[in-house]
């Protein structure tokens, strides 16, 4: 197969069919432009250090600052550090160059660390933030901030050439269309997942941005004279990349097995068994002297430090012994992973533990669908025969790839074996840690979006670019404004107790007054969350935070769920509060799934190493399906239904204890708290002996009922000792606790003397 002619614009042949140069130049702008302020804005609205790993990889940067040297793994394990430590070290040291003027010392003093923070679960209600966020971190910034702020915008600047390196893949691969490569280049751009990555400090914006650049000069290598200025400046690259990650080992590998399958296109056949040995010695001399070599010249010390330091020169085993360890996975179990996977691919937020609404992930499924389609069904009528096209025909009648070396679509297939590649390499990482980030398979985000862009594209409907970009920045934007920014918000500051507060005046300790409280919830299920607000009043700033503590409790003090955090849900400990300032602390507290219902659960709230709890409010607790119901065999008063009543024995000694099942069914919720009557008596006699209480042992009142319960009730019965031997009736009723009034008991629509039920006969025997 010939060469193809020199380049004359972005490395790309012109053709009649080509826009004019301004006409993708201004759209490509826009997108870049708006990427970057995106993306600032995700470096603001996200505090710092709510990302994964973020703080490790900043004191990584200030221990090579302050120490002017790397660091390593030893013993004890610096926490500052954690596995970072045995990461490649060329962001950090870029990050050194940026952070040098500034003066950050005693920077880990200025650093406060969550001790309620828990990584990794989405459904917990409070202490998503890893860090408690001080006025430190106010702007106008300085120090610490200003050093970490700017290392955020380093990281965006890695970004923003990763889109030109998307773009330009996408202008090699579509000579004749410009479209895709806007498409891919503005899809990325405004991906949440991205930019949220490329506003933290991390070494994954550095190897996502050479690794994409390698994949550029691949493609441009496959389509053009290969030089040898072109394969150093590849070697170097490939170079850099294993100075940042392990990753860049598998580029490098990549790297030499395309720079093989292009020579092997160029050969007289397109077919390997046509190269010469000629051939493979020079493709062999140039590929390792100008690719391996510089790769190796750049990154060689550190595989043979890392030998040196842990008798594994990619040092992988100190960084899986400090990320929990290996866990020994089987495939099944890392595949079992892949939802989780999937979702941090589009938006998952702070440490793995902030989810987007399920629209957001909705529309990226529903794109990822329709590109899908695109690329097996999909046409976009006339095109020009230089189009990229792989349809359902086309998939059937693949013949081997290395005998379709200069089909238009091949690129295509080596940019999938390269995502092929890194999910390989993901899934070996995963089998020993956890590791199912979306982040870790942005190294292959140039086939993934030119894929996604390729498949839109290729429907005839040319609004469909139009309106991906619009969708993906709708929900980049929602997700920074409206799951980030909110979640990492402070309690409000109020003027007054709100109305719909119950007042309180408790003094909790620690000079923190307790003034009032508000139920969100009234009813819920076991599993579900508890939501309230506590209203609280400095009136004394505590040197040292205290620690809140909630509790629900439910029948028999069984605990039911508990809230143990700082206020303001573990981000507004109360020694950063003014003096006198009232402050409306909203929790919410995950009922135990094994919860016994139904109940009136209790909230006790103190302070851990203040006063005793305190019950301050009540919250309904039912289970998600009542039972059934059973056919009437009384009505007390005028909605209460009794479906069923048993004795649990006919016979007693005087001393035991019988016990009484009741069902209740209520109709009409009773107006008034009702006590259970349960008496054994001759009718009209005083009772022998009682079993009053109010349902279900006063831990479901009936204030608390509501229409359509069906409650299943017990109550106890004590056999008075000495009680001479004989058969006694057992009766119920109801009666008003406070009044001790009698309810209208009714048998078939007849009202019963001294309005009781009989519920049967106990033989009292010697």
């Amino acid at each position: 197969m010939n060469e193809q002619s020199p380049i004359t614009d972005y490395g790309l042949p012109i053709t009649d069919n080509q826009l004019p140069t301004t006409s993708y130049r201004l759209p490509l702008s826009l997108i870049l432009a708006a990427y970057l302020l995106i993306t600032l804005v995700y470096g603001v609205v996200n505090p710092l250090f709510e990302a994964p790993d973020e703080h490790w990889h900043y004191f990584t940067v200030q221990y090579v600052k302050d120490n002017r040297a790397l660091p390593f793994v030893d013993e004890p394990v610096d926490p500052w550090l954690a596995q970072e430590a045995a990461q490649p070290p060329l962001y950090y040291l870029l990050g050194t160059a940026v952070i040098l003027p500034i003066s950050t010392t005693n920077a880990r003093d200025q650093v406060w660390l969550n001790p309620f923070f828990y990584a990794g679960d989405a459904a917990r209600l409070s202490n998503v933030n890893q860090v408690i966020h001080t006025p430190q971190e106010a702007w106008p910034w300085q120090g610490v901030a200003l050093a970490a702020h700017l290392l955020r915008v380093m990281s965006a600047l890695m970004g923003l050439g990763t889109l030109l390196c998307m773009y330009g893949c996408g202008r090699l691969l579509w000579r004749d269309d410009v479209r895709p490569a806007l498409l891919a280049t503005a899809v990325t751009a405004f991906l949440p997942q991205f930019n949220f990555v490329h506003a933290s400090i991390s070494n994954d914006p550095l190897i996502i941005l050479l690794a994409s650049a390698a994949l550029w000069q691949l493609l441009w290598l496959w389509f053009h004279p290969v030089t040898w200025p072109r394969l150093l400046l590849l070697g170097i690259t490939c170079g850099l990349a294993a100075l940042t990650k392990n990753a860049g080992l598998l580029l490098l590998a990549y790297a030499v097995g395309f720079l093989f399958l292009r020579a092997v296109k160029t050969s007289d056949f397109g077919d390997a068994t046509s190269l010469k040995k000629s051939d493979v010695w020079t493709w062999g001399r140039q590929t390792a002297v100008f690719v391996v070599l510089p790769a190796i010249l750049i990154a060689g010390w550190l595989w043979r430090r890392n030998q040196q330091l842990y008798g594994d020169f990619t040092a992988t085993e100190p960084f899986i012994r400090l990320a929990e360890g290996d866990r020994g996975y089987t495939l099944w179990q890392v595949f079992g992973e892949t939802g989780g996977l999937v979702r941090s691919l589009f938006a998952v937020f702070g440490w793995f533990n902030l989810l987007a609404p399920a629209w957001v992930y909705a529309v990226w499924a529903g794109m990822v669908g329709t590109a899908v389609l695109g690329i097996l069904v999909g046409r976009r009528g006339r095109q020009s025969q230089r189009d990229w096209r792989l349809g359902v025909r086309d998939w059937v009648n693949l013949q081997s790839p290395i005998s379709n070396l200069s089909t238009p679509w091949f690129p295509g297939f080596l940019l999938f074996l390269w995502l092929a590649l890194v999910y390989t390499g993901l899934v070996v990482f995963m089998l020993r840690t956890p590791a199912a980030q979306g982040r870790l398979l942005f190294p292959a985000i140039v086939p993934l979006a030119l894929a996604l862009a390729f498949g839109l594209t290729r429907w005839r409907w040319r609004g469909v670019d139009g309106l991906a970009v619009c969708l993906a920045l709708l929900t980049t934007l929602y997700c920074a404004f409206f799951v980030i920014r909110p979640a990492y918000a402070l309690p409000p500051l109020l003027a007054q107790l709100p109305a719909t507060a119950v007042p309180l005046d408790l003094d909790m300790g620690d000079g923190l007054r307790l003034v009032g409280v508000a139920m969100e919830t009234d009813t819920a299920v076991p599993g579900d969350p508890v939501w309230f607000t506590l209203y609280w009043r400095a009136n004394a700033v505590p040197a040292e935070p205290p620690e809140l503590v909630a509790e629900l409790f439910g029948r028999d003090l069984a605990l039911l769920g508990n809230y143990h955090s700082y206020h303001g849900q573990g981000k507004y400990p109360a020694n950063l509060w003014s003096p006198g300032a009232l402050i409306a602390d909203r929790i919410g507290i995950r009922l135990d799934e094994t919860a016994v219902t139904p109940v009136l659960a209790r909230l006790f709230v103190r302070l851990a190493e203040g006063t005793a709890g305190t019950a301050v409010a009540e919250a309904k607790v039912v289970s998600a399906d009542w039972p059934e119901s059973g056919e009437p065999l009384a009505q007390v008063g005028d909605g209460v239904v009794v479906t069923a009543v048993a004795l649990n024995q006919q016979t007693a000694r005087p001393g035991d204890t019988v016990q009484i099942d009741i069902t209740w069914e209520v109709i009409t919720p009773p107006i008034t708290n009702l006590t259970t009557l349960v008496h054994l008596a001759e009718p009209g006699q005083p009772p022998l002996a009682t079993g009053d209480n109010q349902p279900v042992a006063g831990q479901y009142p009936t204030r608390a009922w509501a229409a359509g319960e069906v409650i299943a009730d017990q109550y106890t019965l004590a056999i008075p000792a000495g009680l001479a031997h004989g058969r006694y009736p057992v009766w119920m009723g109801m009666y008003d606790a406070t009044t001790g009034q009698r309810q209208p008991l009714f048998v078939g629509g007849e009202r019963q003397p001294y309005d009781v039920y009989l519920v049967g006969w106990v033989e009292v025997i010697e």
